[in-house]
C-alpha cells in the first residue's frame, strides 16, 4: 500500500479510510503529537475498544503497550527522531481477544504537506506471530540438527550456489561445469575438519576432490549419477599429513533440485580408513604368502586366468624349485630355511619386475608367468638362475650358497591353466633329473 507522503491531513484523509479498512495491517493516523485521529478496522479489532475511546489518545498510551513502560517511553520519545525525518520501528507483544500472546512489528512514518512540513504520522503494524513461531521452530530445529551432527563421528557439509542452475535449459554438461567451479561450502561440522584434515570454510566444493587423484571426468560421472538417481556415493583417498599414511573418506551426496533448478547439495562424509586397512589386511592374508610377501597359489591362478582372457600376446609359464632345500632345513634349521625362501623369492620377483607375475605355490616351489615369447623368457630365467647362484647367505662362520631349477613352457592360446602347468612341472622335473641348477623347456 502506498500513501501519498504529501497528504493534506484535513481534506484528503477520508479518501484513504476505505483502503485502510481493506487491509489486515494495523493502521492508525496520528497528529504531530502522536494522538490517534483515525484507526482502521484491524486496529480497532486489535485493541478491543470503540473508536471513541482511542481517538485523541496518545499512541503510547494504548492498552497494547501498557505491559512495558520501557516500550511506552520509546514510542513517546520517538517523536524527536520522526521530526528529524527518520522512521521508528519497534517490536512488541500483545494479548488478543482470547488472551493469547501475539507478536507485532510497528513502523511509524512522517507524512509531509506540500511545503515540506510534517502534518501527520502513520503507524502501521504487522502481526508477526506466525513468522516468530516459525523462526523459533526453525532455530530450534537448526540447533537440534547442529547438535546431532556435531555429536556424530561422521562429517556433514552443505554446498550452495549463489544462483541456482536450470538443468533443463543448460543441459547436464554446462550445469556440471557451473556447479564444479562455483558451488561453495555453506555449512559443516567440526568432524569434517578431522576427517579431511582441512578447514572447509569459504571453500569451493571441488577442492575437496582435487586433493585426491580422482580425475575431472570421474567427478563428472559421479555428479551425473547424483542428478539421475537422487544421490551418489564414492570414495576418495589422500595422503594424511597428520599420520603420514593414506586416508580414505566415503562421500554420500544428495542434490537440492526444485523444478529442475539445482541449487546445491548435502553431503555426509565418513572416515573409512580403518575399514579399508582391515579390508587390505584381509586381502593380503587371503592372497599373499605371509613369509615371502609374494602372491599365493590361489591368487596366482585367478590372476593368470584373468590375464589370458584379455590378451593373445605370447606368454610363458615357469616353475621354480629350490635345490636341496630339505637338507638346508635339516642341517641349519627352519629359520635359515625361511631366510633362503625369502632371499630366493625376492631375487626372482625383482628380476621379473613388470615382465611377469610371480607366486609361491607351496613349500620351496614357485611359479611365474612371463609376458614374453619363449626366447625372451629363457633369457630372463637364465638371469634369475645366475643371480641366485652368485648369492651367498652367511650363517655364523658358514657361507651358504644355493641354486634353483626351472621348467619353462610356452602358453598356447585357449588352453587351460592345468594344461600348461603340467608341462611346466614336467620340464622342471627334467631339469632336476639332469643335475639341477638349470632349466628345461617343454
Amino acid at each position: 500500500m502506498v500513501i501519498d507522503t504529501y497528504l493534506n491531513f484535513d481534506n484528503e484523509l477520508e479518501i484513504y479510510k476505505d483502503t485502510f479498512n481493506l487491509t489486515n495491517q494495523f493502521i492508525a493516523i496520528l497528529d504531530n503529537q502522536m494522538s490517534i485521529k483515525v484507526a482502521n478496522k484491524a486496529m480497532l479489532d486489535l485493541i478491543h475498544n470503540e473508536a471513541v475511546n482511542i481517538y485523541d489518545t496518545p499512541y503510547w498510551e494504548l492498552p497494547l503497550w501498557s505491559h512495558s513502560t520501557e516500550l511506552q517511553n520509546k514510542i513517546m520519545f520517538s517523536i524527536e527522531s520522526i521530526y528529524l525525518g527518520e522512521e521508528v520501528k519497534f517490536e512488541a507483544t500483545y494479548p488478543d481477544i482470547n488472551d493469547n500472546i501475539k507478536n507485532v512489528e510497528v513502523t511509524i512514518k512522517p507524512v509531509y504537506s506540500h511545503n515540506g512540513d510534517i502534518t501527520a504520522l502513520v503507524a502501521m503494524g504487522y502481526d508477526t506471530t506466525s513468522a516468530k513461531e516459525a523462526e523459533k521452530k526453525f532455530y530450534k530445529t537448526q540447533q537440534q540438527l547442529a547438535t546431532f551432527f556435531e555429536m556424530g563421528v561422521d562429517g556433514f557439509l552443505i554446498g550452495t550456489l549463489k544462483k541456482p542452475v536450470n538443468i533443463s535449459a543448460l543441459g547436464l554438461d554446462e550445469s556440471f561445469n557451473i556447479a564444479y567451479n562455483e558451488e561453495t561450502v555453506a555449512n559443516y561440522n567440526s568432524a569434517i575438519n578431522d576427517i579431511l584434515e582441512l578447514n572447509v570454510e569459504n571453500l569451493r566444493l571441488s577442492y575437496l576432490f582435487e586433493k585426491d587423484d580422482i580425475d575431472f571426468d570421474t567427478i563428472k560421472k559421479y555428479w551425473f549419477s547424483m542428478i539421475a538417481n537422487g544421490y551418489t556415493r564414492f570414495m576418495i583417498k589422500f595422503q594424511s599429513k597428520r599420520y603420514r599414511t593414506k586416508k580414505y573418506a566415503e562421500f554420500t551426496m544428495v542434490p537440492v533440485i526444485e523444478q529442475n533448478m539445482y541449487s546445491g547439495s548435502y553431503s555426509t562424509v565418513k572416515d573409512i580408513t580403518l575399514d579399508k586397512q582391515n579390508e587390505e589386511r584381509l586381502f593380503l592374508m587371503a592372497n599373499f604368502d605371509y613369509l615371502t610377501g609374494v602372491c599365493n597359489r590361489r591368487y596366482f591362478i585367478d590372476s593368470v586366468n584373468d590375464i589370458l582372457k584379455d590378451t593373445t600376446n605370447p606368454m610363458c609359464m615357469v616353475m621354480f624349485d629350490i635345490d636341496h632345500f630339505k637338507s638346508v632345513n635339516d642341517r641349519y634349521g627352519h629359520d635359515t630355511g625361511d631366510t633362503v625362501l625369502r632371499t630366493v623369492s625376492n631375487i626372482i620377483n625383482t628380476l621379473l619386475s613388470a615382465d611377469g607375475l610371480f607366486a609361491r605355490m607351496g613349500g620351496e616351489e614357485f611359479a611365474a608367468i612371463i609376458y614374453k615369447d619363449l626366447d625372451e623368457s629363457e633369457k630372463i630365467v637364465e638371469k634369475i638362475l645366475s643371480a641366485i647362484r652368485k648369492f651367498e647367505i652367511k650363517i655364523d662362520d658358514v657361507i651358504l650358497k644355493t641354486s634353483i631349477s626351472a621348467g619353462i613352457t610356452k602358453i598356447k592360446h585357449g588352453e587351460s591353466f592345468d594344461s600348461f602347468l603340467k608341462r611346466a612341472d614336467s620340464a622342471l622335473y627334467d631339469a632336476k633329473r639332469n643335475g639341477r641348477d638349470r632349466y628345461s623347456i617343454q
